[in-house]
This record gives C-alpha cells, structure tokens and sequence, in this order.
C-alpha cells in the first residue's frame, strides 16, 4: 500500500547477461523509494537466473518474473499478462534512478492528469551529461519529429494504455530479429493513436556511457540498431503507410553522414566509424525488410 500518494506505481527491469553488480544498483535505486511504490518486477531473462543480494530478493516489494526469452519485447511482454493497475515504469538493468526520481514522478503526473505516456532523460554516469543531444534540445512528444525522445531506459505508461497498444512489437528490440526500435516502434503506436505524451527531462535515470565497450563490439551495435532503424522506417513507411515517417527516412540517412564528417573535421577518426556503421545498418535494415516484406 502506498502511504505517499494514491497514484499506483510499478517498476520494471528486464536483465539480460548484465552483471550482479549494474542490476543490483538499478534495483537499489528502485526499492529505496518504497514509499511511492506499489512494487518492483525484475524480468529476469537469465539461465540459470540471476543471483541478487539477499536484502533485494527478501524485500516486501520486490518480485522476480522468469523469462525463457532473450528477446527485450517479448519479456516486457510477460506483463500483459500480468494484473497491473496504475502506472508501468520501465528503467534499464544498467541504468537507475536519480535521486527522489517517484516523488518527482507524482508530481509530474498530478500536475499533467491528462497525459498518458512519460518519457524522462537519460543522463551519462560519468559526466551527467545528457546521453544524447535529442535529450538535450527536449521538445514536445506529440510532435512527431520528437518522438524518439522516449528511450526504454526510462520511460512510464498507463497500464491500460500498454495493454491497448499490446505492449512491443516482438521482432523488434535487443534479442528479436531485428536487434532494435521497439521504443520507437511504441512510440509511434502512441503518436498515431493520438495518446497524449509528454517528455519531462526532470525525470533522470542514470546510465553508462554509450559505446561503452571495445571498438569492434561498438562497431558492432551501431550496425545492428542501424538494422533495426531501417527495418523500422520500412514497416510504417511502406507496409503502414504513414507518409510522415519520410521525415525519418530522411534523417536517418542524412545524421549519420552530419556526424561522420563533424568527428572527422575535429580529427576524432576512430569514432568516426560508428556513424558509417549505423547508416550501413540502417540501410541494409530498411531495404531487407522491403525485399523480403519481414518487418
């Protein structure tokens, strides 16, 4: 029961292969604002399933659901079949809260009874920067060109909301066939279902920096979420027919070719690889998934 507010709040995390370590500090981050809280759901999508500190497992509010799925959607998924009143929070296995991150979430939802969807910012553990400089203009979510401001690190939904849109699309997001876009994919189900959303930047998970790993493996994920992209643009675009998703046809060829040239001007020729391998990806994504009609 929650003593602070009437609003009914859940937290998700889904873990994959992260370590103890990162998934027991975002769960810390979650338990320790008890008071707002209805519960915390860890999808837990290992095998053998993970093993978490005692004070987490024994906590009152703390659930655990096994998932025999590698795939990011299919496990958020397993909710919809859950009974889950009141808000969904999603926050990433290697990202946690700010500081007083519920408090300030019942804030922002009394203040906007009418929005139905939030997105937070996501802020480099680092440097606390803004994980990207989308994240940093801001802008308003029901424009379609600030879509892509709702990051699975961090954002909520109404219960019956995520039911109605019947959560993520499964062939896409970390695990499925494409490998990325089921925020995105979510987003747009939003957008053009006409549910009202708004980005609050005051809402802060942290995360780990990007491209956090070696060359080759970052290479690597720029080229798969560029694959999912591009499959991404093909499936509204051509299959969904919606003309404004141009727009993004657009720019997910024309940024990576702005960013490959800005990192080569200021003589940063390593990372001026990443771009090139994301609009490789986003290109082969987009043209398999028109050929082969698998999107």
């Amino acid at each position: 029961m929650n003593t602070k507010t009437d609003l009914t709040i859940t937290v998700v995390t889904n873990t994959y292969k992260r370590s103890t370590d990162l998934v027991s500090r975002s769960l810390y981050s979650s338990l320790k604002q008890s008071d707002y809280l209805e519960q915390v759901i860890l999808i837990d999508q290992n095998d053998p399933p993970l093993n978490l500190p005692q004070d987490i497992t024994n906590h009152p509010k703390f659930r655990r659901i096994k998932s025999e799925s590698n795939c990011v959607s299919v496990a958020r998924n397993s909710l919809l079949k859950e009974e889950i009143e009141g808000w969904i929070i999603f926050c990433d296995d290697d990202g946690y809260f700010d500081d007083n991150y519920l408090e300030t979430f019942v804030s922002v939802v009394k203040e906007n009874p009418d929005v139905r969807i939030f997105a937070g910012s996501i802020i480099r553990d680092d440097n606390f920067e803004f994980y990207s400089p989308r994240h940093k203009i801001g802008g308003d979510l029901n424009k379609f060109i600030n879509t892509k401001l709702l990051m699975g690190s961090n954002f909520s939904v109404q219960s019956e909301i995520f039911r109605e849109l019947n959560g993520f699309d499964e062939r896409f997001g970390a695990g499925s066939y494409w490998g990325s876009g089921e925020e995105t994919d979510f987003a747009w189900k939003a957008y053009f279902h006409k549910i009202k959303m708004k980005y609050s930047p005051e809402l802060r998970v942290l995360h780990i920096k990007p491209y956090a790993g070696d060359f080759s493996s970052s290479c690597d994920k720029a080229f798969r979420y560029g694959r999912g992209k591009g499959a991404l643009v093909s499936k509204w675009l051509i299959f969904n027919r919606k003309s404004l998703v141009l727009l993004e046809l657009l720019e997910m060829i024309l940024l990576p070719i702005f960013q490959f040239i800005k990192l080569i001007l200021r003589l940063k020729i390593k990372t001026s690889i990443y771009p090139i391998c994301a609009l490789t990806g986003r290109i082969r994504g987009f043209l398999l998934a028109l050929l082969c009609k698998h999107y």
